[in-house]
C-alpha cells in the first residue's frame, strides 16, 4: 500500500464529495437496486457488502428490501450522510470507515457490490488485485461480486477530451471534464472543474481503464471462477458499445 497521498483521498472530500452529498433521484437508485437484486440473485435476509458505498444510497435501499447490509467507505463525511439517510428511512445498515484494501474477511457475505466506477483508482495495480482477493476471502462459497465500471469497450466509443454537463436542475452548477488517455499507463487522467456562481474549483482523477478481458483475468487470479457480463441497469448481455459494464464474478 502506497505511503504517499493518492488523488482520491482529496477528490472525494472536495467538490465531488459535496456533489455526492446532494443526493440522487430516488427512481435512479430504485432502478439500480432492481438490477442489483436481479444480477446478484438476492433474497431478503442475504448479507451484502457495499464496497465504496459513498452516501449509501444503495445500502439504504437494499436494507429497506430486507437485506442485511454493510456499507464501507474511507470518507467519514459521506458515511455521515448515509447514516442520516438510513435513520430517516427507518433501516439499520452498518457503515464502516475503512480503506477497501484493509477489508479483513472476518465476516462472510452472500454478495459484494462495487458500484459507480469505484475500482481501478489505486496508483499500484497490485492494490486492485489485493482488493479482489480480500473480496473473495469475504464471500461465502458461490458468492457473487458485482463491479459496475467503465471499461475500454464502453469508454472508447464515446471518449471525448472535453465535456460539459449540468449538476443541478436549476442549472446553477456546471462541470467541465477534460480527459486524457495515457497510453503508457492504461489510465484515463482527468481534470474536473466545478463552476458555481462564477467561482471555479478543480480536482484531478486518474483511473485504470481495464478491458473486459483484463478485468476477468484479474478477478480469476483473485480466485473467482465464473463471470457474467451485463449492461448496467438494463441487464442486457454486455457487448461492445454498452453504456456501462456490470461484471458479476462468482466464486
Amino acid at each position: 500500500m502506497s505511503g504517499s497521498r493518492e488523488w482520491w483521498e482529496d477528490f472525494f472530500r472536495g467538490s465531488w464529495g459535496e456533489f455526492q452529498a446532494q443526493g440522487f433521484p430516488p427512481e435512479k437508485t430504485g432502478s439500480e437496486v432492481d438490477f442489483l437484486v436481479s444480477a446478484l440473485k438476492l433474497n431478503a435476509g442475504d448479507s451484502v457488502l457495499d464496497l465504496a458505498c459513498g452516501i449509501g444510497r444503495h445500502s439504504v435501499e437494499l436494507a429497506a428490501r430486507g437485506m442485511d447490509v454493510t456499507g464501507l467507505d474511507f470518507n467519514r463525511a459521506v458515511l455521515e450522510v448515509a447514516e442520516k439517510a438510513a435513520k430517516e428511512r427507518g433501516v439499520s445498515p452498518r457503515f464502516i470507515e475503512l480503506d477497501m484494501r484493509e477489508l479483513a474477511g472476518s465476516q462472510l457475505y452472500d454478495a459484494v457490490i462495487c458500484f459507480w466506477t469505484s475500482f481501478g483508482y489505486f496508483e499500484d495495480e497490485a492494490d486492485d488485485l489485493l482488493v479482489a482477493k480480500r473480496v473473495a476471502d469475504s464471500l461465502r462459497a458461490g458468492g457473487r461480486f458485482l463491479i459496475d465500471i467503465q471499461v475500454a469497450e464502453t469508454a472508447f466509443p464515446r471518449f471525448r477530451e472535453r465535456r460539459w454537463s449540468w449538476l443541478s436542475d436549476e442549472r446553477s452548477k456546471r462541470l467541465l471534464e477534460e480527459a486524457r488517455w495515457n497510453v503508457e499507463t492504461g489510465r484515463v487522467d482527468c481534470e474536473w472543474t466545478f463552476l458555481e456562481n462564477g467561482n471555479a474549483r478543480s480536482s484531478s482523477s486518474s483511473i485504470r481503464l481495464y478491458s473486459y478481458r483484463e478485468l476477468c483475468e484479474l478477478l480469476r487470479e483473485a480466485g473467482f471462477q465464473r463471470f457474467e457480463g451485463y449492461e448496467t441497469v438494463s441487464g442486457s448481455p454486455f457487448k461492445l458499445g454498452s453504456q456501462r459494464l456490470s461484471l458479476v464474478a462468482i466464486l
